[in-house]
């Protein structure tokens, strides 16, 4: 099936918001892990996110879908960290 331009420029910023989400959401967790101490799960982070960037950077299917559960995964984390907050909140 053909694809109009528009749909096709629609797609790339699509995919172009999941990439910079996932390279957020890869360095937040290096930070975290570095911070808390556990050096071998930074470095492996460190060292995974860049390969599965650049398979994601050449449209390989697995990094797409990789990168797009990373950060669904990562937004599902947020939303139920703020509803833990706002519980705690109301029950004070």
């Amino acid at each position: 099936m053909y694809q109009f331009e528009h749909e096709l420029q629609r797609e790339r910023k699509i995919y172009k918001a999941y990439v910079i989400l996932f390279i957020v959401s890869a360095l937040f967790n290096v930070i975290s892990f570095f911070v808390e101490g556990n050096i071998l799960r930074g470095v492996v982070t460190l060292l995974f996110s860049p390969i599965i960037l650049h398979y994601g950077l050449r449209k390989k299917l697995w990094a797409e879908l990789f990168i797009k559960f990373t950060v669904w995964l990562h937004i599902v984390f947020v939303l139920v960290l703020i509803l833990t907050i706002t519980i705690q909140i109301v029950r004070t």
